[in-house]
């Protein structure tokens, strides 16, 4: 099409345009005007419903395009006609329009394709691209180049500087305009219908619909806020980035496995959000990836951002990084599909990792971040770092068996190992019935740690159906389960929260190790009945109806990790237990606490119990006050044939009151043994301690007092003998009236050089009353004698009517009869004795 024919056509198209504006009809077909910035015009003509692209400007392997208004109305088709050999197709809009598309866009060859508007884009929910390369749609001001040349959008008045080289980078303003993708929703389906709480791959259904690259190409929206309104992204094995940046640049880098996008230089960001069961879905024979940035993702509605790995190769990762905010809330309308971040290994191929940065990641209403295993594949990895808080809260109002969570897992018979969940925060909140863990049906388990600067809190239940608020590992078939950390200053669990680790079949449990630089307090149980909120291992018996659903056993069989505790202040009160459970035939676990202080109230507990195996051995180290008071327990016991575990307690001093236990008990087979050491044992009339069996053979209780270490205290002498009389003067008269009193510890003097003790008490024996007149007459008189016979030796002579008074022996001798007769002898030169002594009283 020559210039004076696309210049009628032009003029056709504004009368028309201006007609139906008079008329206040909105035109049913959009515009793609060109403009005459480039050397070489982009051209426009139409035929039908095809507009047909030709001309703009070569470069080497790049053709530019820069048009004036670019839309594409319902049912159109843009068609870039390019010669095959073109590489990359540059696009630029430099009106003031913004971009509608609700058609095709379609190109030659395996051309990557450039759009970049700043005033905005919107896809309709007719919108499809047909390129075999890959897209980019942009409101940046300008597409800059590795010579620093720049193409763009809002200066088109310079004459660019076109160049051969790859586009590197994406330049923005302070105001770059929104992207929106609208659409019907996702069309995800579960391939069977599920059992309660399993965990399925997803029949992907539609692949036509919605924005689509070809397999292992790249998909990129990059501009102001993204909002995906049921809209869908897809590119098979391919990558997609999703990028709301505000200002400075984004760079581009060409790799094998796609695009890849680097915000290093942004310095603001916009807000991401996917509604009405959006889906972003990079899914396919493996190497797919995601990459998200921006200050805020909303996913709501049953909306999904999805890898799930079908091939052999290995999947790619989701990487979400955010300046403020992650948010997944709900479900589709039928409780199917939560809001969730899924990386899924389907078949052989792993599956790859969630890797989230943000200030706060929020899940609630059963919203989901989770990687799992299906088949042969291994499951990702789960790494969150939320500089403030993470919080899961809820389930789905529709659906309550549908928790909000954030969870590695595989599927009942998957044999690739699961992923490990770490979260780095300041704050982790788990609410109502939520769920923080690795929970394998299959194959082994992945670790859980969670490092929380400031504090982890689990509380409550779910409403409907009391599903506990859970931070843990639980294995569901033959796999283990995983260990649990966390590390934290403050750990609350109360009114039915649990911290533990467990299995329901043949796995065997994972440890639980908390270290925490503050204080731990458990306390409640699940509303209306006495299951305890726990820290704890155990072998869960379940109900009937769920050993039918998932083919548990009729009694677990895997064994009970141990339970590690480090903390200052440990306090378990209101029926809540710290806790080693087997309920089948194994063998409880070690349970072993190290604090400065241990509190149990009000039928708190330290436990470890079996139904039939042999109980777990309990240890406690306390260096300060062990204190169990209303009818609290210290408890290692057996049922059946199993003995009793053993207790070791050792602590400065250890209350047992108003009816509290300590037992190592058994029924057929042995009481457990039980040794306490402590300095001071207090105990209620009550309260007990006990080691027996109702059939069996008794334990052992055994009570003793550390043993002191004395060498400390020894001082050491001189190797020369001393004469006592020339170091020892006694500047007072002995009488009544004078005392020198030393009180030990323990027996042990103290040690005059050493510092005084906090606990050192300063009582002030002296009796202050008035003396007697004739005895002040007699000291008076003495004190002027001294005076005028100054410089003669005094002595004084104790006057007669002093009383006798009890004196420290000093010798022994035997008498006439042969007995042993303690005595006190004077010393043959007796000290001189000033009369100032006799001190005013």
């Amino acid at each position: 099409m020559d210039d004076r024919l696309c210049d009628r056509v032009l003029s056709v198209m504004l009368r028309t345009s201006a007609l139906l504006t008079l008329l206040n009809v909105t035109p049913v077909f959009g515009q793609i005007v060109p403009d005459s910035t480039l050397p070489n015009p982009s051209q426009v003509s139409i035929e039908g419903n095809t507009f047909t692209l030709d001309g703009g400007t070569e470069a080497g392997s790049n053709l530019f395009h820069s048009f004036q208004d670019f839309s594409v109305p319902t049912g159109s088709e843009a068609f870039f006609n390019n010669a095959t050999r073109i590489e990359n197709i540059l696009t630029r809009v430099t009106g003031g329009n913004i971009s509608n598309i609700d058609g095709l866009i379609r190109a030659n060859g395996t051309a990557n394709l450039f759009l970049i508007n700043p005033n905005g884009l919107i896809f309709g929910p007719n919108a499809r691209l047909d390129i075999d390369g890959s897209f980019f749609g942009t409101t940046a001001n300008s597409i800059v180049f590795e010579n620093g040349l720049e193409f763009s959008a809002t200066a088109p008045e310079a004459q660019p500087l076109l160049t051969v080289s790859v586009p590197v980078g994406l330049q923005f303003n302070q105001n770059p305009g929104a992207i929106q993708v609208q659409g019907s929703g996702n069309h995800l389906s579960l391939l069977q219908p599920p059992p309660v709480g399993s965990f399925l791959p997803f029949n992907r259904g539609d692949g036509d619909s919605g924005l689509r690259v070809n397999p292992g190409r790249t998909l990129s929206l990059i501009g102001g806020d993204i909002v995906l309104d049921g809209g869908r992204l897809t590119a098979e094995g391919g990558r997609i980035n999703l990028g709301s940046v505000r200002s400075a640049g984004v760079s581009l880098t060409p790799t094998s496995e796609g695009w890849t996008l680097d915000d290093r230089d942004a310095s603001d960001y916009g807000n991401i959000r996917l509604l009405s069961q959006a889906l972003v879905d990079a899914s396919g024979d493996g190497e797919g990836s995601i990459w998200v940035q921006g200050r805020h993702l909303s996913l709501e509605e049953g909306s999904v951002i999805l890898i799930q790995n079908e091939g052999v190769r290995p999947a790619g990762d989701i990487r979400v990084n955010l300046s403020e905010s992650l948010q997944a809330i709900g479900t589709t309308s039928n409780a199917l599909i939560r809001s969730q971040l899924l990386n899924s290994a389907a078949r052989l191929g792993n599956g790859g990792d969630i890797i989230i940065s943000s200030q706060t990641v929020d899940l609630q209403g059963g919203g989901s971040i989770k990687t799992t295993s299906f088949s042969e594949g291994a499951g990702g990895n789960i790494e969150i770092s939320a500089l403030d808080s993470v919080q899961v809260q809820g389930t789905s109002p529709i659906n309550p068996t549908l928790a909000s969570t954030i969870q590695t897992a595989t599927d009942i018979g998957a044999r690739g190992e699961q992923g490990d969940l770490t979260i780095s925060t300041q704050r982790l909140t788990v609410l109502d019935g939520a769920r923080v863990g690795a929970f394998p049906f299959g194959n082994g388990g992945g670790d859980v740690i969670v490092n929380a600067s400031e504090s982890i809190e689990l509380i409550g239940v779910d409403p409907l159906i009391f599903q506990p608020s859970v931070l843990g590992t639980t294995t569901l078939g033959a796999g283990n389960a995983g260990n649990l950390t966390v590390n934290t200053p403050r750990l609350v669990i109360r009114d039915g929260g649990r911290l533990d680790t467990s299995t329901l079949a043949s796995g065997n449990a994972g440890s639980v190790i908390v270290n925490v630089s503050e204080v731990i307090e458990v306390s409640g149980t699940v509303p209306g009945s006495v299951n305890p909120s726990p820290i704890g291992s155990s072998a869960t018996l379940v109900d009937e109806s769920l050993q039918q659903a998932f083919g548990f056993p009729p009694l677990p069989t895997g064994d009970t990790g141990s339970v590690t505790i480090s903390t200052p202040v440990l306090r378990v009160s209101d029926g809540a237990q710290v806790t080693v459970r087997h309920d089948g035939p194994g063998n409880a676990g070690s349970l072993q606490v190290d604090a400065d202080s241990i509190a149990l109230d009000d039928r708190g507990g330290i436990t470890a119990s079996t139904q039939s195996g042999e109980g777990g051995n309990i240890e406690l180290r306390v260096d300060n006050s062990l204190q169990l008071r209303h009818v609290s327990q210290i408890s290692a016991e057996a049922g059946g044939s199993g003995s009793g575990g053993n207790l070791t307690i050792s602590a400065d001093t250890m209350a047992l009151l108003e009816g509290s236990t300590i037992n190592a008990n058994a029924f057929e087979g042995s009481g457990g043994n039980i040794e306490i050491a402590t300095q001071g044992l207090f105990l209620s009339p009550d309260s007990r301690i006990t080691a027996s069996s109702q059939l069996g053979v008794d334990g052992i209780v055994t009570v003793t007092e550390p043993e002191v270490d004395t060498s400390s205290a020894l001082v050491s002498l001189s190797d020369d003998p001393i004469d006592p009389v020339t170091q020892i003067v006694s500047t007072c008269a002995i009488s009544e009236e004078n005392t020198f009193i030393v009180t030990g510890n323990g027996g042990l003097p103290p040690d005059p050089t050493d510092t005084l003790r906090g606990q050192t008490v300063w009582i002030d024996l002296r009796d202050l009353s008035a003396p007697d007149p004739e005895e002040r007459s007699k000291i008076d008189l003495e004190r002027e004698a001294g005076r005028s016979d100054e410089g003669r030796s005094r002595r004084y002579a104790p006057s007669s009517d002093v009383t006798s008074h009890l004196v420290e022996a000093n010798g022994w001798r035997v008498d006439t009869n042969g007995n042993v007769e303690l005595v006190s002898y004077q010393p043959r030169n007796a000290p001189f004795l000033p009369s100032e002594c006799l001190l005013e009283r």
